[in-house]
């Protein structure tokens, strides 16, 4: 509210029936001015040829004078009356109303009283023109004063004319004559007036018909274009409320902190607004709980009046527009001092705002449905765990840049990432850890490719990177991508609290003449990672023709391998363990072996690479354990003085498996083994999963087992774990043993590590003896146990039986000088 209250005009005087009115009385002037036309051409001929008898006085001027005169008189009113058709002052046509009944009143006066044209009887039913004329005008009431004054007019005429007979004459007639008038006159009045009033009625209901009709159509074209649900939704809604007859409106919003603003206004007259949308009297309280429209108007109580006369008001609307997101939305329209808010304007606003309120309902249903898709089209493109691209979108932004790349002349490439030792740690720390250690992952690859590259999740632990542009397979920018990625990984990552070191494989493949689509690409990138882990890990290798005859090879030796271990087809050998004190075989390892059809003997890493990577490693594990253990028994049984040891090694994927120890557990009852007998052999990523795994090695423990750490020194396993987990054996990897001859710092390394383990009570075997030198310095350096191609090389179960019973027969044996 301004303090200032504007100054109120004074309302215009009300009107019968608007503008209706007006054509009414221009009806009731075109009627009388065709009486005035025929009277005036009635009365000039009879005029003229008016000849003076003996019982009629002489004319006081000549006839032609007289008729021009009297007939002028109706003509000037006639012209009088079509000027004031065209002025809009109620004034003057009120002015022009009683001087067209004076005039007609005149003439007809000078036609009774002063020029004796008609007998006395007709005389009085010439004076019900002018009383019908003023009940016509201005009611009853001026008709009733009209025919007293002509009464008396004519009265003090024929005392004062000296007339040979008066037609006051006779009492006893004139009363009856003039009854006769009042009789003719107020029906004849009344009659009129009804005429009027209907007629009145019909032009009012036609022209509020035609008015709604306009109205409607201005609200129809306004709800659709309201209905674009585009960003002008609103300036629609303003303009529409403007067109239906408001001069000024507004919308407000109610958003956080229930606070109502002016979200944007229109008004025509710049001295009227409307309340202020924050103050208590805004007209808004309230107005989100109401489903209908509030109206002000004057006359309501002293508070309203008082709020609606400080804006120039006469009336205010408040229409709720319902909700949209978290607001609230209302429609105000107000009406200046002196109008009036009409039903059909009520009801075609309540309509505009209903129509409204149902465009900002669909606005938001569009909303919400444009939101689902986008949701859904980003599920459909994205990988929902670490958000990169999945490997639809993938595909087709690939298929897209090979387009691309053959027209500009370029090339691409594609990076496939597959992360080494991801299962252990995904299955021994949980899959929450996992899920958290993918999501690091996914923003260190994004962090080490370009702007240009995309990196997508192809599933599981698998990552691909589109790398465009590049040149050619030696372009130095694609090699450096490469780089950064594995360096990348292989830095250790912190995932709840645990400390994760993996590293990745990396396959490069650039597209080519011959790569007919995104499928090829991918292929070869993937079989170049499977390269870079056949040949170590932790690495990259770029696509080369001879690598496909490769993967070819890899499908077909899994083929076979799944038939090999259904049909028990695996055998087993032993290296034997021997004792640097005492030189005796104390037992063996147990190595996998599989005589290939076609290719013949392969290498067991290669063997056990894929069966981890098919799933085969827990029924081709199961083979094993059970061979081992039916030799264990054997030997069990045949030297029970001192019986041997068996080693048997245990990857990763078995030991985290759901099955395994059910599986342990079959092979110990049913080959009847002393578990003390049995030594299960892991490796260091497995000690690296924490405390998941040590709660695994105490399960393996409680069988009788014992334990042993394989190939310690190779990964970064921390020396704590050694202290904690109940390891039996330390096993030293062979890197540090045949290199401890010659280099003082591996010799320093072994005497550690030996060291160390005999102070936390644990046995030492070095294996990967080659020379007497490096089995020389084990026996300087106090290693507990050895083995090696020195001493043993693998042999099948009977060489090792045999080699256990010499040993045994001998006694103690010399190792060497």
């Amino acid at each position: 509210m301004t303090a200032e209250t504007p100054r109120i005009s004074r309302p215009p005087r009300r009107q019968i029936g608007d503008w209706y009115t007006d054509e009414v009385t221009a009806l009731v002037e075109t009627g009388l001015r065709q009486l005035r036309m025929v009277s005036a051409v009635l009365l000039f001929p009879y005029i003229i040829r008016f000849r003076p008898g003996p019982d009629t006085p002489d004319l006081p001027v000549n006839q032609w004078t007289a008729a021009l005169f009297i007939c002028g008189a109706l003509a000037l009113t006639n012209v009088l009356s079509l000027t004031m058709e065209r002025v809009s002052s109620e004034r003057l046509r009120s002015f022009a109303g009683f001087f067209g009944l004076a005039a007609d009143t005149v003439v007809v006066l000078l036609i009774v009283q002063v020029m004796p044209f008609f007998d006395h009887n007709l005389i009085w039913f010439i004076l019900i023109i002018p009383v019908m004329e003023a009940g016509m005008r201005f009611g009853l009431a001026a008709s009733i004063g009209t025919w007293v004054g002509l009464v008396g007019t004519l009265y003090l005429g024929e005392t004062v004319w000296d007339r040979r007979t008066n037609m006051f004459d006779n009492g006893q007639l004139v009363l009856q004559r003039l009854g006769l008038v009042l009789l003719v006159s107020i029906p004849a009045v009344y009659l009129a007036q009804k005429l009027l009033l209907d007629i009145r009625i019909e032009r009012r209901a036609t022209g509020e018909a035609i008015r709604r009709s306009r109205l409607l159509e201005n609200v129809a074209h306004a709800s659709q274009r309201i209905s674009r649900l585009d960003a002008g939704m609103v300036d629609e809604v303003l303009d529409s409320a403007v067109s239906l007859g408001f001069e000024v409106v507004d919308v407000c919003v109610k958003g956080f902190g229930d606070q109502w603003r002016l979200e944007s206004a229109r008004q025509t007259d710049p001295s009227i607004s409307l309340p202020d949308p924050e103050a208590e009297d805004g007209g808004l309280q309230g107005v989100a709980e109401l489903e209908g429209t509030i109206l002000y108007h004057e006359g309501q109580d002293r508070d309203t009046d008082t709020i609606l006369r400080q804006s120039g008001l006469s009336a205010m609307m408040v229409c709720p527009l319902g909700t949209e997101g978290d607001a609230t939305v209302a429609l105000r329209c107000g009406k200046r001092i002196g109008s009036r808010i009409t039903r059909t304007e009520a009801e075609c606003i309540e309509l505009l705002a209903g129509n409204a309120t149902i465009a900002l309902h669909n606005k938001r249903l569009v909303g919400e449905l444009r939101g689902m898709q986008h949701r859904l089209q980003h599920q459909a493109y994205h990988d929902v765990l670490t958000g990169l691209s999945n490997r639809s979108h993938f595909i087709e932004l690939l298929d897209q840049t090979l387009i691309q790349a053959r027209e500009n002349g370029h090339r691409c490439a594609v990076a496939f990432i597959d992360l080494d030792r991801f299962k252990p740690v995904n299955d021994s720390l949980g899959h929450d850890v996992g899920n958290e250690l993918l999501i690091a992952v996914a923003r260190r690859l994004v962090s080490s490719v370009r702007d240009t590259d995309l990196v997508a999740r192809m599933g599981g632990d698998e990552f691909v990177v589109l790398l465009h542009p590049v040149f050619d397979e030696d372009d130095e920018e694609l090699t450096e991508v490469a780089d950064r990625i594995c360096r990348t990984i292989a830095e250790p990552f912190v995932v709840s609290g645990n400390e994760v070191v993996i590293s990745c494989s990396v396959g490069l493949a650039v597209s080519a003449d011959d790569v007919n689509g995104s499928t090829e690409l991918i292929r070869r990138a993937d079989l170049a990672m499977y390269r870079a882990k056949a040949l170590g890990k932790a690495r990259w290798e770029v696509y080369e023709p001879s690598v496909d005859e490769e993967g070819v090879s890899r499908i077909r030796i899994e083929t076979d391998l799944r038939r090999a271990v259904a049909n028990d087809q695996i055998a087993v050998e032993y290296q034997g363990i021997i004792s640097v004190r005492s030189g005796q075989m104390i037992g063996a390892e147990t190595l996998l072996r599989w005589n290939h059809p076609v290719r013949g003997p392969l290498r067991p890493d290669v063997l056990v690479e894929i069966a981890e990577d098919s799933g085969l490693i827990i029924d081709l594990g199961q083979r094993v354990m059970e061979k081992a253990s039916c030799h264990l028994r054997e030997w069990q049984d045949r030297f029970t003085e001192r019986p041997p040891l068996v080693a048997v090694n245990v990857s990763p994927f078995q030991l985290f498996h759901p099955r395994f120890f059910t599986l342990l557990d079959d092979a110990i009852r049913d080959s009847g083994i002393d578990p003390g007998g049995l030594i299960i052999e892991i490796t260091e990523n497995i000690i690296s999963a924490g405390d998941d795994c040590e709660t695994l090695l105490h399960r393996l423990k409680e069988r009788g087992v014992k334990l042993a750490l394989d190939d310690f020194g190779q990964g970064q396993t921390s020396l704590r774990y050694l202290r904690r987990f109940p390891i039996d054996l330390l096993k030293i990897d062979k890197t540090f043993v045949q290199q401890g001859d010659k280099d003082p710092a591996d010799r320093a390394i072994l005497h550690s590590i030996i060291n160390l383990a005999h102070d936390l009570g644990l046995v030492v075997i070095a294996e990967g003896v080659e020379n007497l030198a490096q089995l020389r310095l084990l026996r300087e350096l106090d290693c507990d146990l050895v083995q090696g191609f020195l001493l043993h090389k693998p042999m099948p179960p009977t060489m090792a039986t045999e080699a256990l019973a010499r040993t045994r027969d001998r006694g103690r044996v010399s190792l060497g000088a």
